[in-house]
């Protein structure tokens, strides 16, 4: 009996429908109802990326918990498969937002980008968040500062650090910065909100593992001689678009310095002490 459709090897199947759900997260909900296959593989998706809103993610706070809370599933599924955590301004809501992501960080401890944006942290998160070991990590300054030995476990896997917080205007002691950044010890990527580049020479030289330090500002101009060829001004861009994208593999601004890194050490950049990006680099 011949078949009058193509059919596909499972692998290539699979692989379709995880890159739809991946790049179009929209579809999730309609791609559960495929086939009880199809289920199976998208579900892991659904949990991957959690936004306070689900806006641009696959998955919204307010979903995962019910789907905690449910214990239709073993904690190991969601240490497992929640990977990327987004919370903006968590802690302006109502008071059951507030009581939200204690309980997911709990069970979540798989999670590897975690990002708190324009919200401060509650003291009495930072037990759980000690728990966890992110390898990106993007939060305010002031966070962190009074409470360094609770927090420091969580801090030892971070690779990529992006500070939210005009952070000169209030720790302006050099000193101070570089001993707060040496709680880091694997850090090679920094991203500094709103600072200027005369920052960049003082921490760049204190040690050089690092790879990349970026500034994510609307700063340009000749304000260094000579920049350090690991300095890259991103310029201002939609933060949370470009965090989403970076959970997907995409051209994000980490990326998008690395290639600038790149181009400028083979003399593609010019003038040669430039540090900042523009529209004529292509990247």
């Amino acid at each position: 009996m011949s078949l009058d459709f193509p059919v596909l090897p499972p692998e290539l199947e699979r692989e379709i429908f995880e890159e739809v759900a991946t790049q179009w997260p929209e579809t999730i909900p309609s791609l559960l109802l495929v086939s009880h296959r199809v289920y199976e593989w998208i579900e892991k998706i659904k949990y991957r990326t959690v936004t306070s809103t689900g806006e641009l993610s696959t998955c919204s706070l307010a979903t995962l918990r019910r789907a905690i809370q449910s214990n239709s599933k073993a904690p190991s599924f969601f240490h497992t498969h929640v990977r990327h955590l987004f919370v903006r301004r968590l802690f302006r809501g109502k008071e059951t937002e507030n009581m939200m992501l204690p309980e997911i960080l709990r069970v979540c401890t798989g999670i590897q980008s975690l990002a708190f944006i324009r919200c401060g942290i509650p003291s009495s998160l930072l037990p759980t968040l000690a728990t966890l070991r992110p390898r990106q990590l993007w939060m305010r300054i002031d966070s962190l500062v009074f409470e360094t030995d609770l927090c420091r476990p969580m801090l030892t896997c971070v690779t990529h650090l992006a500070l939210w917080d005009r952070v000169t205007s209030i720790h302006s002691d050099i000193a101070a910065w570089l001993s707060l950044l040496a709680m880091f010890p694997s850090l090679t990527h920094l991203m500094i909100i709103a600072a200027k580049p005369s920052l960049a020479p003082h921490i760049l030289a204190s040690s050089k593992k690092f790879k990349v330090l970026v500034t994510y500002s609307d700063i340009s101009g000749k304000e260094l001689d000579n920049a350090d060829d690991r300095y890259v001004n991103i310029g201002v861009h939609k933060f949370a678009e470009q965090w989403l994208m970076g959970t997907r593999g995409g051209n994000n601004f980490w990326a998008r310095a690395e290639a600038f890194i790149a181009k400028k050490r083979r003399g593609e950049i010019q003038p040669v002490w430039r540090y900042w990006i523009e529209d004529a680099d292509g990247i």
